[in-house]
């Protein structure tokens, strides 16, 4: 019904006012108000001014209202006539008693474009923040970044002091505070560069802050260097890292804030930040949520549940990308289809299939990696973990030296013409044939930077993209230099340490089988494009085989090289039975 009340209004005034989409959608959000709020159900608002003259004995903050119905010259050229289908349907609703139970909190997702960089929440996204919050009748209520108001007018709900903060200036947050049953405070001001809540010099402190910062948004060092209240000890312009450290400056207790994934994986400040959290306890819960929630992207995101305080000994992490908590609403889109049942589980201890509490030291340990699915693991990842937990193994970086690819070179003159390997010239058995692609690099190059052309049975892995693809180097490759070959920007290549103790071509079918290809993926981090961290890769743990079994795959190596040439042999003599059988002369 909500959503039928807002979208009749629009179509109502479409195509009958001059102007954009979200213009009209701001212009229907002020007929609500009127309608819901206005004592002369008699009164036809033609002009913005007749709008706000009928709302200014209706006790609201004067303030507030000047935000919401600022002076706009453009609109004073509206009339009746082309106001009058909407006028028409807010009356009828009104007498149906309609308007009095609609629910705008989600009544601004039109008004927001990709471009904003602000996100309109699918209401059940809206409910989970808002639920974790957990909020109660005296809490002060702080949701930063809400330009839509979706989060300020659901949590008004449950307490009587919302204070909105927008760097966005428009009228719709003043709106949605005026068709709340509670209205809450709005604010323009950046809370990075310039928080609006401060009180005798220092920031307002809140009891709850729900928040859902833009993601990728980035700040000048000098805004951070200028800050008055001590707030971020690392030196960032990372919107992201900054965000978080806002919240738990002027929130006393329970933030609930989402962040774009590489907040949880990321080294550098990144990872300060979370061994900071971490070991002051301020971890409560990780919520991994699926892709395609959001209207206008398809990246997946992550929902932190801090506490300021501190003194949690345990994180708890719950996979919300699973079959109980979404479903499928198109190719790209998904829907979240039980928040409260998500509330509960985030809320929970117990493990289940979707969640897991793990000890804060075990996560240190772990380079403070947040990513959820490091910890809650589908089943087939717990019986490799078991079977590793058994087994002798030993971590990939003392078999291999990492050698990262080349750099191609950003001029033609004094270069080299070599062939760079790509995922695409992986084959799924034998050794890498010529690599399709030539590239050059540079001629002048120092003794270590030759190390980085291609050797025999050097194994190439992608660790960007299609990763985990690998393959290897063929023995009669050519020398390092003009000719030579190379990885691709997206690899990585392993060169053995000590043959004798690993043939290479074992190490390429272990990697390869099963068990590797799950080892790999269990070491996949990555927002938007999958990728493998090189220390990861060095600390991977591999089973080591006896030297039966290494002798094994060795000979199934070479037999697999048999096979090629045979096939490749066959494909040679299947094209030649029909290739003169009508020739041009």
């Amino acid at each position: 019904m909500k959503d039928k009340v807002f979208w009749g209004l629009m179509d109502s005034l479409r195509g009958e006012l001059p102007l954009s989409a979200a213009a009209t959608g701001e212009f229907a959000l002020k007929l609500l108000v009127w309608a819901r709020l206005s004592g002369d159900k008699d009164a036809v608002p033609t002009q913005p001014d007749r709008l706000r003259e009928a709302l200014a004995s209706s006790g609201y903050d004067p303030a507030l209202l000047r935000q919401a119905f600022p002076d706009d010259p453009g609109l004073e050229r509206l009339g009746a006539a082309k106001l009058q289908p909407a006028l028409d349907l807010l009356l009828r609703l009104r007498e149906q008693g309609i308007l009095e139970t609609f629910d705008p909190s989600d009544a601004s997702a039109v008004l927001f474009s990709d471009r904003s960089g602000f996100f309109w929440l699918p209401s059940e996204v809206a409910v989970l923040l808002v639920g974790l919050a957990g909020l109660s009748s005296g809490d002060a209520v702080y949701t930063p970044w809400d330009a839509g108001g979706q989060l300020a007018s659901r949590s008004a709900r449950r307490t009587a002091s919302v204070y909105l903060e927008t760097p966005q200036v428009s009228a719709v947050p003043a709106l949605m505070s005026l068709l709340s049953d509670k209205p809450f405070e709005v604010h323009y001001a950046d809370p990075i560069r310039d928080p609006s809540a401060v009180e005798a010099g220092k920031l307002r402190q809140f009891d709850t802050a729900v928040a859902f910062p833009p993601f990728g948004i980035r700040y000048d060092l000098k805004d951070i260097e200028r800050d008055w209240f001590e707030r971020f000890p690392e030196r960032t312009a990372a919107g992201a890292v900054l965000a978080v450290r806002h919240l738990l400056a002027q929130t006393r207790g329970r933030v609930v804030v989402a962040v774009q994934n590489s907040l949880l994986f990321s080294v550098g400040v990144e990872q300060a930040l979370r061994q900071d959290l971490l070991e002051g306890g301020h971890v409560r819960a990780v919520v991994a949520m699926p892709a395609g929630l959001l209207a206008t992207t398809n990246i997946a995101f992550t929902v932190l549940l801090l506490d300021p305080a501190g003194g949690h000994e345990h994180v708890r992490f719950v996979n919300a990308d699973s079959s109980r908590f979404r479903e499928s609403v198109s190719k790209a889109k998904t829907r979240l289809t039980d928040p409260v049942a998500l509330i509960d589980e985030i809320l929970e201890t117990g493990e289940t299939a979707e969640s897991v509490t793990v000890p804060v030291r075990d996560v240190l340990a772990n380079d403070a990696q947040l990513q959820v699915d490091r910890y809650v693991l589908p089943e087939a990842k717990k019986r490799l973990a078991a079977f590793l937990a058994d087994a002798k193994t030993i971590a990939l970086g003392e078999l291999v030296t990492t050698i990262r690819p080349m750099r191609a070179a950003p001029r033609d003159e004094g270069t080299l013409e070599v062939r760079e390997v790509g995922a695409a010239d992986l084959p799924t058995h034998g050794y890498i044939g010529m690599p399709s692609r030539v590239v050059r690099v540079d001629s002048d190059l120092p003794p270590r930077a030759r190390q980085q052309f291609l050797q025999p049975y050097d194994i190439v892995l992608i660790v960007k993209g299609s990763v985990g693809k690998v393959g290897i180097v063929p023995p009669d490759v050519p020398p390092g230099g003009e000719g030579g070959w190379v990885a691709g920007g997206s690899a990585i290549v392993l060169r053995m340490t000590d043959r004798e103790r690993f043939d290479p071509r074992a190490l390429l079918l272990e990697l390869r089988s099963t068990l590797g290809q799950e080892l790999l993926s269990g070491i996949v981090s990555g927002a938007s494009i999958p990728l493998i961290q090189l220390r990861e890769l060095s600390r991977l743990p591999l089973p080591v085989p006896d030297a039966e079994t290494a002798q094994r795959a060795t000979d199934a190596f070479e037999r697999e090289i048999e096979l090629q040439q045979e096939i490749e042999r066959l494909q040679k003599q299947q094209a030649e039975l029909s290739a003169d059988l009508w020739e041009i002369a």
